[in-house]
């Protein structure tokens, strides 16, 4: 009589241990992203209350801290523009690009009103100066001014002009109305606006090419619920994602902001194709 133990039963016990591993590794990253969330909040306020000039530098190192924290390994393609105030404009697939992006990207982002109200990634998000845009229409030209002060200021800006996540896989079409700041300030300084497209992609789970279920671990899109997302994404072993900066181009060289935006949302979506095929 063989001892051997059937093939159902060790994946039995497979399943069991992976998931008392995956509780664990939640339970381990949620204590340490709340603990190290405090530190960085009293760090960041005691730098402002002294006055001191290093304090704009502490939300790139808390993401880029986070970044480790959730297991993601960024790694960078491209030389990023860092001569002066730019226009970022990237594809959105998460919240979980903030963390990416944010460690990364020297500039604020822009985001959607409604984020402000959003539990932990709203309250974040004002502690980093985002600046929050209502979608309705008569507000639209003061907005753009306040994107074109931070602009005029030398201030880049992080923007992502699909207007929604997605499931990752491909770019949907850019709206070309947030690139009127970059036009205007164009106009208004007669300096040339840079604009610079970054493709953000999840392309690795395990050592292995994603499929697109382990890419919902980490992409937040349609009606998926924030908080059952965000505690698959800290029970995920983690995993690698891809930043392309493309060619840096200028708001002189198209002929409206519609052209603008199409070749931007091109050098996006062709960066998607090649980071993920």
């Amino acid at each position: 009589m063989s001892d051997t133990v059937p093939p159902s039963h060790l994946n039995s016990e497979n399943a069991s241990v992976d998931l008392g591993l995956s509780k664990l590794r939640l339970l381990f990253r949620l204590v340490l992203f709340v603990c190290y969330t405090v530190a960085m909040l009293l760090w960041f306020g005691a730098e402002r209350l002294i006055g001191s000039k290093n304090y704009g530098r502490i939300p790139h190192a808390y993401h880029r801290g986070l970044c480790r924290i959730f297991g993601l390994k960024v790694n960078c393609h491209g030389e990023l523009f860092e001569g002066g105030a730019a226009l970022y404009v990237a594809n959105h697939i998460s919240y979980v690009d903030i963390f990416v992006m944010g460690g990364v990207l020297p500039g604020f982002f822009i985001a959607k009103s409604e984020v402000a109200g959003w539990p932990v990634l709203g309250w974040l998000a004002r502690c980093q100066n985002t600046l929050f845009f209502e979608r309705k229409g008569g507000r639209a030209a003061e907005q753009i001014k306040v994107m074109q002060q931070h602009l005029h200021a030398g201030k880049s800006l992080i923007l992502y002009p699909e207007g929604t996540s997605t499931a990752g896989e491909a770019v949907l079409p850019f709206k070309s109305s947030l690139f009127k700041a970059a036009e205007l300030a164009e106009h208004q300084d007669h300096d040339d606006i840079t604009v610079q497209a970054v493709t953000i992609a999840y392309t690795s789970y395990r050592g292995q090419p994603m499929q697109q279920a382990q890419r919902d671990l980490y992409a937040w899109y349609g009606d998926m619920p924030f908080a059952s997302h965000f505690a698959k994404m800290l029970s995920a072993k983690g995993c690698e994602v891809e930043l392309h900066f493309h060619k840096p181009v200028k708001v002189s060289e198209f002929e409206n902001r519609k052209a603008l935006a199409a070749h931007c949302q091109q050098q996006v979506a062709s960066g998607l194709l090649k980071a993920t095929t």
